[in-house]
């Protein structure tokens, strides 16, 4: 694998690096990420990071209040209290009242042409979803995602079915994520994989 080196004025790729196996893939990790991180916070200067953070701040906040003045959704943390970029919000109630999950809201929110996060298994909030508007959205767009989900709440309270069958205009439809919350199938590497299935032959 190269190296990235530095000569005092550019960064580079060094493949002179003798003392390694050599190249395994085509994939230089989280260097990438880590420069384009930097660049970023260097473009912006002191006073447009706090710019940014502000406006990520505000973005978070105004989305929290309308999305928890929705029917059927919650943010079941500190209720009450401002949050600084990302909240983990609930359907619960929307599950509870109508049957509609919170992946029944990811698959339609594939109609509006959005991007919708449920949150990573096993689920510690019910019915999660996350959003993080951090500073890039106007507030056009975190009014047309707002309108977006309320309208999926509307439908789940008048007609459950047209969400339940979503999405319409996607050729993927429903994924099977029952293995992602149970422990007994899960395998992080792929010898414990091996045990496991072994062990459920034996």
């Amino acid at each position: 694998m190269p190296l990235v080196n530095f000569d005092g004025e550019n960064y580079f790729w060094d493949y002179d690096v003798p003392d390694t196996i050599g190249k395994v893939r085509a994939f230089y990790g989280t260097v990438p990420a880590i420069i384009r991180a930097y660049a970023w916070i260097m473009s912006l200067g002191e006073e447009g990071l706090k710019e940014v953070a502000k406006t990520a701040v505000l973005n978070s906040n105004y989305l929290f209040k309308k999305v928890t003045d929705i029917p059927g959704a919650s943010a079941p943390y500190a209720p009450g209290k401002h949050r600084f970029e990302q909240v983990r919000y609930s359907w619960e109630k929307l599950t509870k009242d109508t049957g509609i999950t919170s992946e029944d809201v990811q698959r339609r929110m594939c109609d509006f042409g959005m991007h919708y996060w449920t949150s990573h298994h096993p689920w510690i909030v019910p019915e999660p979803f996350t959003l993080e508007p951090t500073e890039s959205y106007s507030k056009d767009e975190l009014d047309q995602y707002i309108n977006a989900l309320a309208k999926i709440s509307q439908e789940a309270y008048t007609d459950p079915e047209k969400v339940k069958n979503a999405p319409y205009n996607s050729v993927v439809h429903k994924i099977n994520n029952e293995p992602l919350d149970d422990p007994e199938r899960w395998a992080v590497t792929w010898r414990s994989y091996l045990k496991k299935h072994k062990k459920a032959k034996s």
